[in-house]
């Protein structure tokens, strides 16, 4: 079922299965070089997964900037080579406010978009909690070698990094592992566990946002606003 939640701070979220969307809708609602991008994703699954993360980023820009989602263009341009895969960018010429920055990831079985207030970066990740006993050791064993720490917690340390790394604008450029986080006490009371994250090379502190969402580890960084 679709879903939504706002977290502190005017930061969005929105989610859904790519198996039960309007596709229709999805499609009406894209841009010429989006619908050329969809047209070229011969795999439907990948192409189901574009089309509902570009109509849930334009639903969450809309009801953030009190237009209609039609309104909004998303942009997708990659920083090295021009083409249409980059960090997704919101557009739009009729809100009084600039436009909310955005993130978006995806698995089989889950798309989540997020948005933030203009000026501070945000960046999401999902991966399945479970997956088949075999590739799970495999995939655990791989985040182990990349991050260090135990296999119990290696899904959560990776869509946690991945997360920053979207936040970051860098991505995958970023060796995963250089991303540090911190864990404090935080929570009513001193109850609970607040975890930041850096990078060694830029001042920026995110704060990180931690869900399980139909079956899905999913992650959020928010960079903390600079003073």
């Amino acid at each position: 079922m679709p879903g939504s939640a706002t977290l502190d701070g005017g930061v969005r979220l929105a989610w859904a299965n790519p198996d039960e969307f309007d596709r229709g809708r999805a499609l009406h609602l894209l841009g010429s070089t989006e619908r050329a991008r969809a047209v070229a994703t011969t795999h439907q699954g990948l192409r189901d997964r574009f089309l509902l993360g570009r109509m849930l980023l334009r639903d969450l820009a809309a009801e953030a900037g009190g237009m209609r989602a039609e309104a909004v263009e998303v942009a997708a341009v990659c920083e090295r080579c021009g083409a249409e895969h980059g960090r997704p960018q919101l557009r739009w010429s009729d809100a009084p406010a600039p436009p909310p920055t955005a993130s978006l990831a995806s698995c089989a079985h889950l798309v989540i978009a997020a948005i933030a207030p203009a000026g501070i970066t945000v960046g999401v990740d999902v991966e399945p909690a479970r997956v088949p006993r075999e590739a799970d050791a495999a995939r655990r064993g791989a985040i182990v070698e990349l991050l260090g720490g135990t296999t119990r917690t290696a899904v959560r340390r990776w869509v946690r990094a991945e997360a920053v790394l979207k936040a970051d604008g860098r991505g995958l450029r970023v060796e995963p592992g250089r991303v540090a986080f911190t864990e404090t006490s935080g929570g009513s009371g001193g109850s609970g566990r607040r975890v930041t994250a850096r990078l060694p090379d830029a001042p920026t502190v995110y704060d990180l946002f931690d869900r399980r969402i139909e079956g899905c580890l999913v992650s959020l960084a928010v960079a903390r606003p600079t003073t």
